[in-house]
């Protein structure tokens, strides 16, 4: 990712905004809209006395988010729940299950685009240098194995006693040492160990042929 800073600014943002779309609604903010359904003609249910009935909306809709609330007020005016009567307004609990699955995009959005930020914030972070201890490690097991390759009976045309290594090599296969298995390996990231595993299968088939010749 070429800009790292800025696309982590714009996921802030962006998660901001989500954040206040799922703030609970206020008690005049509740009050406002049962007066909305009032004046599309929706009649308070009969099962709720005249004098409760913005108490009890009120109390059941304290904790749910403000934009699902408007959002279910503007589909019940326009009667676009089918299973809702248009004559009266939806009991206090039925509106307040219905205003909070209007929030649902919302929040499967809010976590994907959190689940990504921490990926990227994750990806930002510097990483630590290696440490002597790992090149040590790395020098002896390459010393080691020029020793084990050094000692084979197959003769030094085909293979060759390889070559000490470079400062940069040490320190990539140090970095390639010290990184940590993932908690689990995708389909594609198997795909391409297959891949890596069909190739390096075909290079030794050809390293084969090239000796039998």
């Amino acid at each position: 990712m070429t800009n790292l800073p800025a696309t982590l600014s714009t996921l802030k943002q962006e998660i901001g905004a989500l954040t206040d779309k799922l703030a609970a609604a206020r008690p005049d903010f509740i009050a406002e809209c049962i007066d909305k359904l009032k004046a599309g003609g929706m009649m308070v249910p009969k099962t709720i006395a005249a004098a409760e009935f913005v108490r009890e909306y009120t109390m059941a809709l304290g904790g749910v988010p403000s934009y699902g609330l408007a959002v279910a007020v503007a589909k019940l005016k326009r009667g676009e729940y089918p299973d809702v009567k248009p004559d009266f307004m939806p009991l206090p609990a039925m509106l307040a299950a219905i205003a909070r699955l209007e929030t649902k995009t919302i929040r499967d959005d809010l976590a994907r685009l959190r689940e990504k930020e921490a990926t990227l914030a994750e990806v930002a972070k510097p990483r630590e240098k290696t440490s002597e201890e790992q090149k040590e490690r790395i020098r002896q097991l390459h010393a080691q194995f020029k020793a084990a390759h050094a000692e084979s009976k197959v003769g030094e045309r085909f293979n060759p006693v390889p070559a000490d290594m470079t400062p940069e090599q040490l320190e990539y296969w140090a970095q390639i040492q010290a990184i940590r298995d993932a908690p689990s390996i995708t389909e594609e990231q198997h795909a391409l160990r297959r891949k890596i595993a069909s190739s390096m299968a075909s290079a030794a088939q050809d390293d084969k042929q090239e000796a039998a010749e």
